[in-house]
């Protein structure tokens, strides 16, 4: 292990990496103490372990962070992929390494235990599977209703109750028999109670305890009760229902009518469960929702075509992609699962189905096939679980922001102290880029109000800064806060504007449009527009036919927030719903923004030039934007001081006053504009935690946008028309280089790393590409 240097440590981790095997296995990261911090499974240990020290925008702020701790990597090399997951699954279950997605809670589980290897089986509820021949069932996540269905299963199957040790004998001899109830011969060790109990003389329970039943008899009601949880309610019911008849026949009323309320309690208990599933398969139904770095799963356990069970359970959602998660889900599930199906429903593919097929295969003793649904009723039973999940997690957070609510108060109040604000920030906005090497530029803003993310007011932006093989964050955040911030412009509410019409205004147009030095046109439209009595622009309007206008200058440009406002007041001025522009088509996505949209069919009256669009601005279609219009308490910037430096630029440049911070991930430090040494908050500080929760959402929410941008241009592109290159690998040099231009310009040594020499040459060599 190096020196603990930056620099010796980079070339210590580069001389590994270097070193790793091309073969399947098993990797832990350590950081400076030696503590296991993150332990992952790989079908190539070069290639997984190496992925992580690929300078990406897109890895989550948790992963970034790991990675920075990193300071020795040791590795295990296995036969196949599927001992490596045996190997991670047990390893993550025995040291809980910080990074690794674990399930919330997971030692809170309980399981009901039944000791079938007992004379008289007892029915409990436990936190652990032991290998002690006892059946179990599980893991429940809620004991609650673990025990409302025991008090349930005991009324309508009088089990005993107790933790008596009770041995059968033998059965009682004539002579032997006493008491009429007394039939067999048991010994009762370890009595720690007087027997029989309340339980037997309310008729809950036959009394093993004092020989009224045979081990044959009690085991007969405990295999009710196993089929019961089972899932194979309908064959308890047709039993029932033979002895409820045989007993009417022999006219023994009184224990035909006792059946008949069994019947009806059973029957009253399987009508919650009316979900079914149409082959009557055993099917496991998962659905999950990521929200604010917490994955919330439902599991439905179907079983004979019947829901048995419903779980809800919530795992740390830091994962580099939705593989990541369910594969994590389905290894730390199925691993203390009791009862395997026959098939599961997840909802999107992960990676490498055929060995986590097997490894359940395994565990079950027999096929467990993974499934994707794409269509049908299968894939309505996933939809369900997702909105079960979605519901799940909707409750959740409401328990969680009650739980945080003091502490979120108390967080904002000395965020108000530390940064000399008039009032603690009741809105904060956070701001981060994501980029593929320069190209598909977005960003996102998050809004927090009373330390709590209000979603609704989330926006992203798709922007025009396009540095493809150069990313530049810098210029990318100022055009970010640039495209906000001006909706707050000041002075927007203050503008006037008069209709002016040549010849009849002539001597008024002259005199207003000096300035602007706009030549009256006739049968043109002028619209000065004033703020503060000075003229400040102008638009000119024409109206090829009646009640038509069409916008054929303005200058000088305007502001979004002026033009916005500006165009309203025409429109009523001029009593019309609509105006029209026509634009540079590379500029509509700039224009849009504005409120202007694209029409499908131009109108005769209007020409547009090649290389225009026409774009229309219609008052009833436009809606202005709620959060824009709100002006923040505190603007966070994900990064150092060159982002934070950029965004306050943008806002002097606006003349906007907004206090700014930023946090750079490294050290979590805390930049304040003005001062030169940033602001260390120590690790388990409230305001820290705040802050974190605002950057990681800016940055999983520019990420999701980004990644949906990249999906559509992996969809299509020249690649695909150079034979060999494959769907795997066109995602692969796109996901490296980021566009075709890119790719063009890496060299055969650096494609051969991606897809081998033989592809990387014919890839060179094909014509799409020179």
């Amino acid at each position: 292990m190096p020196e603990n240097t930056e620099q010796n440590r980079e070339e210590y981790l580069k001389h590994l990496l270097k070193n790793l095997p091309h073969h399947p296995g098993v990797y832990k990261m350590k950081d400076k103490d030696g503590t296991i911090i993150y332990v992952g499974k790989a079908k190539d240990l070069k290639n997984r372990v190496s992925s992580y020290f690929n300078k990406s925008n897109d890895q989550t702020p948790k992963t970034q962070k790991m990675v920075e701790q990193i300071i020795d990597i040791d590795y295990t090399i296995v036969d196949s992929e599927l001992e490596a997951l045996i190997l991670e699954t047990n390893l993550i279950k025995e040291l809980r390494p910080k990074y690794n997605i674990l399930m919330k809670d997971d030692k809170n589980y309980v399981y009901i235990k039944i000791t079938v290897n007992e004379d008289f089986p007892r029915i409990m509820i436990v936190r652990k599977v032991l290998k002690d021949k006892a059946r179990y069932f599980g893991p429940k996540t809620a004991q609650h209703k673990v025990d409302s269905l025991l008090k349930i299963l005991k009324k309508l199957f009088p089990y005993r109750h107790c933790q008596l040790d009770i041995n059968y004998e033998r059965p009682l001899q004539q002579g032997e028999i006493t008491n009429p109830n007394t039939r067999h011969k048991v010994t009762v060790s370890h009595a720690t109670i007087k027997y029989p109990c309340l339980d037997y003389h309310i008729k809950r329970c036959v009394g093993p305890c004092i020989g009224t039943v045979s081990k044959e008899e009690y085991r007969a009601i405990i295999d009710q009760i196993i089929r019961f949880l089972e899932g194979k309610q309908l064959e308890i019911i047709d039993n029932i229902k033979n002895q409820m008849m045989q007993s009417a026949a022999e006219k023994k009323f009184e224990q035909a009518a006792k059946l008949r309320d069994k019947l009806t309690q059973i029957e009253e208990l399987m009508e919650k469960q009316k979900i079914s599933e149409p082959t009557h398969h055993d099917v496991d139904v998962i659905g999950y929702v990521s929200i604010d770095n917490r994955a919330y799963f439902n599991l439905f356990q179907i079983r004979e075509g019947k829901l048995i069970n419903q779980e809800n359970f919530i795992l740390g959602a830091d994962a580099i992609n939705d593989d990541e998660l369910i594969s994590s889900f389905l290894e730390q599930y199925y691993e203390s699962a009791t009862d395997l199906p026959a098939e599961i429903l997840i909802p999107s593919q992960i990676d490498s189905p055929e060995t986590m097929e097997l490894w359940l295969t395994n565990m079950k003793g027999s096929k467990v096939k993974i499934t994707v649904p794409q269509k049908g009723k299968k894939d309505n039973l996933l939809d369900l679980s997702y909105k079960n999940a979605e519901s799940y997690a909707k409750q959740m957070q409401v328990k969680w922001q009650g739980a945080e609510k003091q502490d979120r108060t108390e967080a904002l109040k000395e965020l108000q102290k530390i940064l000399n604000l008039p009032t603690p920030p009741k809105r904060m906005e956070c701001y981060d880029i994501s980029h593929n090497q320069g190209t598909e530029t977005v960003s996102s803003m998050v809004v927090f109000e009373n330390g709590f993310p209000k979603k609704e007011d989330y926006r992203r932006f798709r922007l025009h800064q396009q540095t493809p093989g150069k990313p530049d964050d810098f210029a990318s955040m100022k055009e970010t806060l640039s495209r906000r911030l001006k909706y707050l412009k000041p002075g927007a509410e203050e503008l006037r504007i008069q209709i002016r019409k040549f010849p009849e205004d002539k001597a008024k147009i002259q005199k207003e449009l000096k300035e602007l030095k706009i030549k009256p046109v006739k049968n043109n439209i002028y619209v000065p527009i004033t703020k503060q009595k000075n003229t400040v622009a102008a638009l000119i309007l024409s109206e090829p036919v009646k009640g038509k206008f069409v916008i054929e200058k303005i200058q000088p440009p305007l502001n979004q927030n002026d033009l916005v406002l500006s165009v309203k007041k025409i429109l009523e001025k001029l009593k019309t719903g609509r105006i029209y522009i026509t634009v540079a088509t590379k500029e509509v996505a700039i224009w849009e923004e504005s409120g202007f949209q694209q029409i499908q069919k131009n109108p005769d009256s209007i020409r547009v030039k090649s290389g225009k669009t026409l774009l229309v601005f219609d008052k009833n279609k436009y809606e202005s934007d709620k959060s824009f219009e709100q002006k923040p308490d505190l603007i966070i910037i994900d990064g150092g001081k060159g982002q934070l430096n950029m965004a306050v630029e943008a806002a002097q440049i606006l003349k906007i006053t907004i206090p700014f911070i930023s946090i750079a991930k490294r050290e979590e430090e805390i930049f304040i504009p003005g001062q030169k040494t940033p602001l260390l908050l120590p690790e388990q500080s409230p305001i820290l935690h705040l802050i974190e929760h605002l950057r990681d959402e800016a940055h999983r929410f520019a990420v999701s946008y980004h990644h949906n941008l990249r999906s559509h241009v992996l969809m299509s592109s020249s690649l695909d028309l150079i034979s060999g290159i494959g769907p795997a690998l066109k995602a692969k040099l796109l996901a490296k280089y980021g566009s075709v231009e890119n790719i063009k310009s890496a060299s055969v040594n650096d494609l051969s790393e991606i897809i081998g020499p033989e592809k990387a040459i014919k890839l060179k060599k094909s014509k799409i590409l020179t």
